[in-house]
């Protein structure tokens, strides 16, 4: 394996005992390979988080093919290494490169990072560090990349703005080109263009550059969306890795933005307005999808995929297209009330259904905003079952506020009269923008009372219903990040400086050292746990 000037890439000559170098070796079918030109705007995307996270994510798919369409923009990829590929790297004292071109991240113009999850926060210093690049922004010198960073977290930039440059808020499809072209007439490596540049970004709409932008609470930003999502830049030639990745299969999205406005979810505030592809659209990315990939599944992707007005008119067409074919179309989590049967439609992959009623009792559910009467999910389960289902999967919050001991039983009875059926239970997090976000966490030891009642009464059902509980120290541990402001960024910092890495994993998270974190920093978690009174600032509340 070789970069683009014919040397060798710098993973591929130490790859044995390495977890899944496939990982690492780059030359998947579709990836893109440009001469590396002097004068061409070199963008290097990383994702904090594994391969096979980052290639799933739909995001990084289209600023890569948008970017790379650009004939005087090399984009290229970078994602967070498995500790065993960390070791090698700093043992060897290597920086971590690209893997089109096996350059380090240092020689780019610019870093841009995709903030989907708060507990990736550590990977994206670890990225800057084993990259070559100095993980506080001040330091950052002429010449050296710019570290851009956007997704559904710089809805609330804070904890990260001592590290980032400057944040996209909304949708960076829509305003990628404006900063390519301010890039372009910046020179980036000319003597004063990095503050020039940094200062041109900052009057584009959407752009946030902690720099020029000192006091948030005295200006509100507007977020950037994409109006016409039917004419919007949509991949069909996506890469195909050589390792299976979470989600292994063409990815359409169908709509965008959510017609309904649970006050939980931080999702339907931060994509609205609804936005809706056309079935014709959709068609030809598909095919031509298929065509450019060998894929045989193709998933329809949206918040609410059920809800997408033309669902009958479009499964019609995947059947009659891809069914001679064998491509499986699947589909995401559904609204209950969206979920018909579907006869004749043997294309659908039929594994599993999931549906979100979030809250066991009625009476909780209205209050969430979320009208979805028992009868009905029992209906829906039953009818999927019915049509060729395995299982359905149903998935709850608890330490909602105003939940009850009786909520909590509610989801141990409805879980009781659906025949094959698992749970994933998960602590409610008060995020920004939802229209709980001044409410506060439950918690640690209420929150595992709260399992530990669910687990001993779902065990009492028999052993038909799997639960999944998802760890409430993790949960805790987000929601500080997600709801702090610029004096988390110093617990992540010392976060980070104790070794933790990859803290989505399971296996790698490591709650004892969170705490002295937060310790060692002398700042209390609590302070972003506790519930917002009206009228106190809320470190997100710029952005509207």
């Amino acid at each position: 394996m070789v970069g683009n000037d014919g040397s060798p890439t710098p993973y591929n000559r130490y790859m044995i005992d390495i977890l899944k170098p496939a990982r690492y070796i780059n030359s998947e079918w579709n990836a893109v390979h440009k001469k590396w030109e002097p004068g061409a705007l070199k963008i290097a995307l990383a994702f904090p988080d594994v391969y096979e996270i980052g290639m799933s994510h739909l995001g990084m798919r289209i600023l890569y093919g948008i970017l790379n369409k650009e004939k005087d923009v090399i984009c290229e990829r970078a994602f967070t290494p498995w500790p065993d590929m960390e070791k090698r790297l700093r043992d060897k004292k290597e920086n971590l490169s690209s893997l089109e071109s096996g350059r380090p991240l240092k020689e780019f113009d610019i870093i841009g990072f995709s903030l989907q999850y708060e507990m990736n926060y550590l990977d994206v210093l670890n990225i800057l560090d084993l990259g070559g690049i100095k993980v506080y922004s001040k330091d950052r010198q002429e010449g050296g990349p710019i570290v851009i960073a956007g997704g559904p977290c710089a809805f609330n930039p804070e904890p990260l703005t001592d590290f980032i440059d400057a944040f996209v808020i909304g949708e960076a499809e829509e305003v990628m080109l404006e900063i390519i072209n301010a890039a372009r007439g910046s020179m980036l490596k000319a003597p004063g263009s990095r503050e020039n540049f940094l200062k041109e970004i900052s009057r584009i709409q959407g752009i946030y550059v902690p720099a020029f932008n000192l006091q948030p609470s005295t200006f509100s930003l507007k977020k950037r969306i994409v109006k016409d999502l039917d004419n919007s830049f949509f991949p069909t030639n996506i890469i195909v890795p050589y390792i299976q990745i979470t989600h292994d299969r063409i990815g359409i999205e169908i709509m965008r933005g959510c017609p309904h406005q649970c006050k939980f979810c931080q999702a339907c505030k931060i994509f609205y307005p609804l936005r809706i592809r056309s079935v014709k659209r959709i068609m030809e990315i598909a095919e031509e999808s298929v065509k450019n990939t060998g894929y045989e599944e193709l998933s329809l992707l949206s918040l609410s995929s059920g809800d997408y007005p033309h669902i009958e008119e479009l499964a019609g067409k995947l059947e009659e297209k891809f069914k001679l074919l064998g491509v499986k179309v699947s589909l995401p989590s559904l609204r209950v009330g969206s979920f018909e049967e579907r006869g004749g439609m043997d294309t659908l992959k039929r594994a599993g259904l999931t549906f979100a009623p979030e809250a066991g009792s009625e009476r909780l559910r209205h209050a969430l905003n979320k009208n979805i009467r028992d009868a009905e999910i029992l209906e829906k389960s039953r009818t999927a079952l019915n049509a060729g289902w395995k299982k359905v999967k149903l998935y709850f919050m608890i330490g909602l506020p105003g939940e009850t001991s009786e909520d909590l039983d509610a989801i141990v009875n409805l879980a009781g009269k659906i025949k094959n059926v698992n749970l994933s239970v998960n602590p409610f997090i008060p995020k920004p923008h939802s229209d709980f976000e001044r409410e506060g966490m439950e918690g640690l030891e209420i929150l595992k009372e709260k399992q530990g009642r669910l687990s001993s009464r779902l065990q009492a059902k028999g052993s038909r219903i799997k639960a999944n509980f998802h760890s409430p120290e993790t949960s805790r541990i987000e929601a500080a990040l997600a709801r702090g402001d610029k004096n988390t960024g110093r617990v992540i910092l010392k976060a980070w400086e104790k070794g933790l890495r990859l803290q989505a994993w399971t296996e790698h998270f490591n709650y004892n050292l969170w705490d002295q974190a937060f310790q060692e920093t002398g700042i209390d978690p609590e302070i972003y746990l506790k519930k917002k009174e009206t009228g106190e600032n809320l470190p997100w509340g710029f952005i509207v």
